[in-house]
């Protein structure tokens, strides 16, 4: 794989006329993740955030979008794993282009992976801080064994710098990092990040959790409106068997 298909940045300009949302690539023909447990660790967070901000109309996000940064340069660009945008349309859309939605993410998380490693720590933490990024989390879903970092990291804008948050405990703890944009706390578990809501204590369950939830709870209305039928229809035969024996509604008791 190439360095520039790995990091899924594109640093060198390609386009000549004033481009849009509209116009520019939706794509740099390069796969999402790099395996099935990047790609679950991606999902995992993505459709967690999706979940908590499903109410919210001013909350945008995504994830494996091509972000287009420069005005100045339409051919630069970076696809974050996931983002988190507040003060934006939540519509869906075929890149984000900073420029014109005058604002950079609040969020992003990115899932490492061993070749991208170096890039997500070094080269995408860097320009994240330029565009203003104010919280960017790196996250090791297999790893994370091999690195002295930790699993789970956490950097926050400070003057326009980026500073470290720590790692979250050694290498496979279950420390916690907060997120102050997302309003969440993440943890490694296993090979994905578990959310926890800062205002309830809760942790948010995993997309696969809430559609097997989702099912339960429609398997237990089923079974309870079964319930239901069935002892209504018990009431009615026994309202017509009281009828036949002359003993139905209203009567006194009395022979």
């Amino acid at each position: 794989m190439s360095d520039l298909a790995d990091q899924r940045i594109v640093e060198k300009g390609t386009f000549t006329t004033p481009s849009t949302e509209e116009t520019l690539p939706d794509s740099a023909g390069q796969p999402m993740a790099d395996g099935d447990e990047h790609f679950r660790a991606i999902i995992s967070v993505r459709g967690t955030l999706e979940v908590l901000f499903r109410n919210r109309g001013d909350i945008y996000i995504s994830g494996d979008l091509l972000l287009y940064y420069d005005p100045d340069d339409w051919g630069k660009s970076v696809a974050p794993d996931v983002m988190m945008v507040r003060g934006v349309s939540p519509r869906r859309r075929r890149s984000y282009v900073q420029w014109e939605e005058g604002k950079p993410p609040d969020c992003v998380v990115e899932v490492s992976s061993p070749d991208s490693g170096r890039t997500d720590r070094v080269r995408k933490r860097e320009l994240y801080a330029r565009l203003g990024v104010a919280e960017y989390f790196l996250f090791d879903p297999v790893y994370g064994d091999r690195r002295h970092e930790g699993r789970l990291q956490c950097f926050r804008l400070f003057g326009g710098r980026s500073v470290p948050l720590g790692p979250g405990g050694p290498t496979g703890s279950v420390a916690e990092l907060a997120s102050e944009v997302l309003g969440v706390s993440m943890r490694p578990e296993a090979k994905r990040l578990r959310l926890r809501d800062l205002s309830t204590g809760k942790d948010l369950l995993y997309p696969d959790e809430t559609e097997k939830a989702r099912r339960t709870a429609e398997r237990e209305r089923a079974r309870e409106a079964a319930a239901r039928q069935a002892a209504e229809a018990r009431v009615a035969e026994l309202e017509t068997e009281l009828r036949r024996m002359g003993r139905g509604p209203g009567y006194s008791g009395e022979d």
